[in-house]
Formats: structure tokens, sequence, C-alpha cells
């Protein structure tokens, strides 16, 4: 194997890159990006308590010196990687067509667990800590499954979804300052669609529908994932968020590489290697809706 096997190889890299720019991406864009990561720990932001302003203070005493509480939130990069030998026969071919399943499959997987793994941020534990950072559990507010029914499990609503907004609010978050998303399995997008359409009609005129879908309602782009984990057996779990509250980013650049295997009759060998980071940085601004299944 020769120059022309270095030239297909090149080519390999070039399909590879572009096939992943090409590949659905459900979170990127609605997480806030975290860039220059570098080593085995980064802290994204040092969050800052709310503070309280003093009232009628004594006239001619001391200027204040409020205190406020800090807490660091720190990321860990996580690995995924990709390989798959050749059939001798099919090497040239693999290398260098776009459509190959070396080239497609490979990038598909790598952006598969992407999606799965920055689903999984939203509620995941978070580091914080100084020193020594602690995994803590998320720790937010939730709109029950038996939302406006007490007692009886429901679906995915207009109703669910305001409660969420009110519960941010609670929390003294400026949704008008914010840019949020609602993550919602295939199902529960099909529920709120009927609940538009037949419930909550005053509703209509401020989503956006494509083939029987909602892609967006009062401004919130809606994500399609089936990537949050069920709550339990009989309750999906969906979310509203912030991009303010949800980070991630590369932690270096993606690998993509194909050589001779020796431990495999030197078949040709492509491998893709990527590592990333993600988390949520408050609670408060990753809400989660239950809905029943």
């Amino acid at each position: 194997m020769g120059p022309d096997f270095d030239a297909h190889r090149i080519t390999y890299r070039e399909n590879v890159m572009l096939a992943l720019q090409e590949s659905k991406d459900q979170f990127g864009n609605a997480y806030s990006y975290i860039d220059g990561v570098n080593g085995k720990q980064l802290q994204i932001v040092d969050l800052i308590a709310e503070m309280d302003a003093r009232q009628d203070a004594p006239e001619g005493g001391d200027t204040p010196d409020i205190e406020a509480s800090h807490e660091p939130v720190w990321v860990r990069p996580t690995r995924f990687d990709w390989g798959k030998i050749i059939k001798k026969e099919d090497t040239i071919k693999a290398l260098t067509d776009f459509k190959s399943e070396y080239v497609q499959g490979g990038a598909k997987a790598i952006i598969r667990k992407k999606n799965r793994y920055l689903a999984n941020a939203l509620f995941s534990n978070r580091l914080i800590g100084n020193e020594v950072p602690v995994a803590a559990p998320w720790a937010g507010s939730t709109v029950p499954v038996d939302f406006g029914s007490t007692g009886t499990p429901n679906r995915m609503s207009v109703a669910k979804l305001n409660n969420a907004i009110r519960l941010m609010e609670d929390a003294f978050i400026d949704i008008d300052m914010e840019d949020l998303y609602l993550a919602l399995n295939p199902q529960e997008n099909e529920e709120l669609y009927t609940d538009i359409q037949f419930t909550s009609r005053d509703y209509r005129d401020q989503a956006t529908f494509e083939e029987r879908r909602v892609k967006s309602i009062m401004g919130i782009p809606i994500l399609g994932t089936k990537n949050i984990p069920d709550f339990d057996a009989t309750t999906y779990t969906a979310s509203l968020f912030c991009k303010s509250g949800m980070w991630w980013g590369p932690a270096m650049p993606v690998t993509v590489l194909s050589q001779p295997n020796p431990a495999k009759q030197y078949r040709e060998h492509p491998y893709i290697e990527t590592w990333i980071v993600a988390s949520r940085s408050e609670d408060k601004k990753v809400v989660k809706i239950l809905t029943k299944k």
C-alpha cells in the first residue's frame, strides 16, 4: 500500500468530517458553548448567589460589604470512539465513497452517542465545589405527571408547559432575557399537537407546525429526542431549559484515521475518536416535565 492509499485515507478523513457536520445534532445549538477545554477538568462558570440591598440603614453608618456565596461548576471530558475492520475487497470503495457504511455509519454512531450524552446532561449529576469538586444530583423544579388532574397521570399539554414556565419565574429567572428550549420525545410532541388542535386552541397562533408535529410554541423551539431517560416504567421525562443553564464543548479536535491493523491480517481499520464535555450549570434553569406513557 503506497501513496495511492495515503490519498484514499485523506479522502476518508474529509468524508467523515463532512458527514459529522451534516449529521443531526439535537442539542449542540441549544446549549452554551464551552471553548478552550484542556486537561482533565475545567471550571465552566462560577455562580454567585443573589444578594439583597440594605433598606433604611442608619445615616452615617458603615458602607456595606455584603458577602455572596460562590459555587464553581466543573466539567470533565468524556471519550467516544468508533472503529470497524474493512473487508479487503471493499477497501478502496469504503475509504472513498461518501455514502459507505464506514463513513456514514461511523459518523452517525459518534453523533448518536453525542446526542445521548448531551440529553443525559440535563438531569445527570454536575460537579460543584472549590478544591475537590463533588457530584451533585439535579435538584430543580418538576411539573408532576398528574398536573391539572391530581392523582391521575396525564400526557403532555400546553398547561404543563405553562406550569414549567411559571416554575422558572418562581425561581426568579427572567424568561424574557433567556433563550428557552423544550425537549420532547415523539409521543409527547404528538400529544402537544393534539392538545393545541383540540383543547388549547387559543395557542394555535403561537405555534408553528410541520407534518403534524409542533416545531415551536410561544417562541420556544422544540427539540425532538428519545434520549432523555424515562422517569420510571410508566412515566416519560421532558424538559424546559434555558440555554444559559446548559453547556457543552469539544475537549479536543475529532480524530479520524485509517491504518492497516497488524492484529487483523493487516486489514484497513478506520477509526474515529472524539472527547466532549457537557454539564448543567444551574438546576433552576432546567425544569423536569413528567408525562404519562
